[in-house]
């Protein structure tokens, strides 16, 4: 008869992922797997496969928790434009707040992007958050609020480019303010 599983997966899979965005997939030994999840190695290996397979598992809950936070940001704002300030406005608050780790997905590109499987999650997040922000452009396009003139696909990755920047940046510099009036000034 199969054991049954006594522990509570989400929150696993939370305080993994905490780990692996503090300290990087290379960073993270497998006793430090054992101890975050309270797991021994053999209960570890039987729930999540291997170390590998869980930091994929990571990327999806992270990249999942980061788009219900953008489209909630986007539901409250008044305006496609409101929308594109106010995420960028987020990172300004989260830094002040004294939240510097960054953004888990800026760091795995610049950690994993070499391998293929991680690679796809990667390209597969940038082509949904690029074209979240080229929905957001077109309409505030037909609203008025951003000039035609502009290329809503080429200024959808110019936002990509410039929140995965100041996510880096943000690990570093607190004041940026500045450069995100800068960013937004663009549009």
């Amino acid at each position: 008869m199969p054991k049954s599983v006594l522990f509570d997966r989400e929150k696993v899979i939370e305080d993994v992922m905490q780990l692996f965005w503090k300290k990087g997939y290379n960073g993270t030994s497998m006793q430090d797997l054992v101890d975050v999840t309270g797991l021994n190695r053999s209960s570890f290996y039987n729930s999540f496969g291997d170390k590998f397979s869980l930091y994929e598992e990571s990327i999806k809950h992270y990249q999942a928790k980061q788009l219900g936070m953008l489209n909630q940001t986007i539901q409250d704002a008044h305006s496609p434009l409101k929308a594109i300030q106010s995420l960028f406005k987020g990172i300004l608050d989260e830094v002040r707040s004294g939240n510097r780790k960054g953004c888990m997905m800026t760091g795995c590109t610049s950690e994993m992007s070499h391998d293929p499987s991680v690679s796809d999650l990667l390209n597969a997040n940038k082509e949904n958050v690029v074209e979240i922000f080229k929905v957001l452009i077109e309409k505030a396009q037909g609203l008025g609020e951003i000039s035609t003139e502009k290329d809503a696909a080429t200024v959808a990755l110019y936002l990509f480019s410039s929140l995965q920047g100041l996510r880096l940046t943000s690990m570093l510099e607190s004041d940026l303010e500045g450069v995100i009036k800068e960013i937004l000034a663009r549009l």
